[in-house]
């Protein structure tokens, strides 16, 4: 076995070991408790929910389908990730697929208090103790640091849900990472909130200057319903050729939160860097705090409803869309996802389609399913091909490039997520060979969910 460190503080073994409580991994975690394992979730964070929280990124993104045959609406995911959909809507945390923070890390703070579940946080990871089995990696322990002090967490089952596949590059158990050519990945977001809109001006705008946003913004108001408004093409340009917006932007795009005149902006555009460096992070939020400012002027000089509009706050640290993902044993693509397939292991299922923000030297693209639509998540992408006892979900997850940007949505985060921790508490009783579960009972335990 590998070991890193010798003098370090022992803080034990337990059945499974969740990383990264994004929302992934929120639902890992709650999961494998639920199923009588032994769980301890680790964060860098002293609160839970990664992008949903951190991020600031709202709302949830299509995750339903429109059933001809009993003429409704059906949720594709259900579970844990409905539990903390009802949990905010009973707080006042939800407006629609839309959601407040504050609200969703209340509510997955008791989800996971009440399952059980032991979470350590200020944390970082650093380092992956292992041993090779045929091939295979046997993960022992992660290494962990805070304050000039180190840790060891050892486990029998391992998820990787840090949303940079982690633990498998430092187990060195076999990665990707970005386009498989030249190896960009997608650009990055800071949200920012601002309040203070009059809404229904905003709304009018839109109704009467059509041509000027994506055909799906709202233009009829209606009390109770989220509000989506992308576009204001022309005045955007003129703010450009102006110097008054930010040449990277390429429209406007913000939703309601449930606070009144409250929306979300996801319109911030930082281009060439990558999530995995330090110092690209570094430069990105400086980045996305001089456009974020930016266009908040432009906002309040330029675009109707918003001449009483404050700026409440930014994301604690920027959106990342896509970085590393693990070689699993079986990696979805594009294909899968356009044709709508399924398979005979699956564990989840979703139907948001192709969504590639791109850098420079690339067009962004967005390819959508038909309506009523929606394709399957097969086990395999979930167990890493050079492991035995580790399992990945959430951004990690085994897909290409295209297959990657449709799979890394919040709402399929937690189902595959949920899907992992299923596994990896059952696979508690098998030695933590997580291939020795039998797809029977994982099928029925997720079905029961409402998740397959």
């Amino acid at each position: 076995m590998k070991r890193i460190l010798q003098n370090i503080i022992e803080i034990g073994e337990t059945d499974v070991v969740v990383a990264g409580a994004g929302i992934a991994g929120v639902c890992s975690a709650i999961a494998s408790a639920r199923e009588g394992a032994k769980t301890v979730l680790i964060d860098r964070y002293g609160f839970f929910g990664g992008m949903s929280t951190a991020g600031m990124v709202s709302p949830f993104m299509k995750y339903w389908i429109f059933d001809e045959f009993d003429n409704k609406v059906k949720p594709l995911v259900g579970g844990v990730f409905e539990e903390i959909v009802r949990g905010m809507e009973k707080i006042g945390g939800t407006i629609d697929n839309g959601f407040s923070a504050w609200a969703f890390r209340k509510v997955v703070n008791e989800l996971l208090h009440d399952a059980g579940v032991k979470t350590i946080r200020h944390v970082l990871l650093f380092g992956v103790e292992y041993e090779n089995i045929n091939r295979k990696r046997k993960i022992i322990s992660l290494l962990l640091n805070r304050n000039s002090k180190f840790y060891r967490i050892s486990g029998k089952v391992f998820i990787d849900t840090t949303g940079d596949a982690e633990i498998v590059y430092l187990a060195n158990a076999g990665w990707m990472k970005g386009d498989e050519k030249t190896g960009l990945t997608q650009a990055m977001t800071l949200f920012f909130r601002v309040g203070g809109i009059d809404v229904i001006r905003a709304i009018e705008f839109v109704r009467d200057n059509p041509e000027q946003f994506y055909p799906w913004s709202t233009s009829i108001y209606v009390p109770g319903q989220i509000v989506s408004i992308a576009g204001y093409f022309d005045l955007v340009k003129e703010g450009k050729e102006k110097g008054l917006l930010p040449e990277e932007i390429e429209y406007i795009f913000f939703t309601t939160l449930p606070e009144e005149g409250e929306a979300s902006f996801n319109t911030t555009n930082i281009l060439g860097l990558d999530g995995t460096s330090s110092f690209d992070l570094t430069e990105a939020e400086i980045r996305g705090r001089f456009q974020m400012w930016e266009i908040f002027n432009f906002l309040k000089q330029k675009i109707q409803g918003f001449e009483n509009s404050y700026l409440i706050e930014s994301a604690i640290q920027v959106g990342v869309r896509e970085t590393r993902r693990a070689i699993g044993e079986y990696i979805v693509t594009g294909e899968d996802i356009l044709r709508a397939r399924k398979f005979e292991d699956a564990v989840a299922r979703a139907c948001y389609g192709i969504d590639i923000h791109g850098q420079r030297e690339e067009k962004s693209r967005l390819e959508h399913l038909k309506e009523g639509q929606y394709y399957e998540i097969p086990l395999r992408a979930l167990i890493v091909k050079k492991a035995l006892n580790l399992l990945v979900a959430g951004k990690c997850i085994s897909a290409t490039r295209e297959g990657h940007s449709a799979l890394r949505i919040q709402a399929t985060s937690a189902a595959t997520g949920e899907a992992a921790g299923v596994v990896a508490g059952l696979a508690v009783g098998f030695d933590g060979d997580v291939r020795r579960v039998p797809y029977e009972i994982i099928y029925k335990k997720l079905k029961a969910r409402g998740n397959i």
